[in-house]
């Protein structure tokens, strides 16, 4: 039988297995929020490189706090700015599977993810030759 038993920091798992002594396994800090940053950006649908997260952890659970545009159509496209999705219900959409999605990856709750759109990005135009 394996425990898993949380220790403070998002990153810190004490394993021990049968007749294996208990070890450690800790995930720097830099990679879990390189890690959340990427997730973010695809659930979201904008570049990493845009992407800005604070994790922090409390003793079970930890809070993530993304800074990050968020793509809108672009103005001149009518039918696409008809068909999109409304920012606020796209933006709940994208906190709940970010939530859903880091949890797994983390292997540990994500109790709350707060989502602040920092601006908009439009899909570039396509020059045609």
């Amino acid at each position: 039988m394996t425990t898993v038993t949380a220790s403070p920091g998002v990153g810190n798992r004490t394993v021990a297995g049968p007749g294996l002594p208990a070890g450690r396994v800790h995930i720097a800090d830099r990679v879990l929020q390189k890690t959340a940053e990427r997730a973010a950006a695809d659930v979201i649908g904008v570049d990493a490189k845009n992407v800005h997260v604070e994790i922090v952890s409390a003793r079970d659970t930890a809070a993530v706090r993304v800074i990050s545009p968020f793509p809108v159509p672009r103005l001149d496209d009518t039918e696409a700015v008809r068909r999109a999705t409304p920012v606020l219900e796209a933006a709940r959409t994208a906190q709940s599977e970010l939530r859903s999605r880091l949890t797994r990856l983390f292997g540990r709750e994500i109790s709350r993810v707060d989502l602040t759109i920092s601006g908009a990005t439009a899909p570039q135009r396509k020059r045609v030759l």
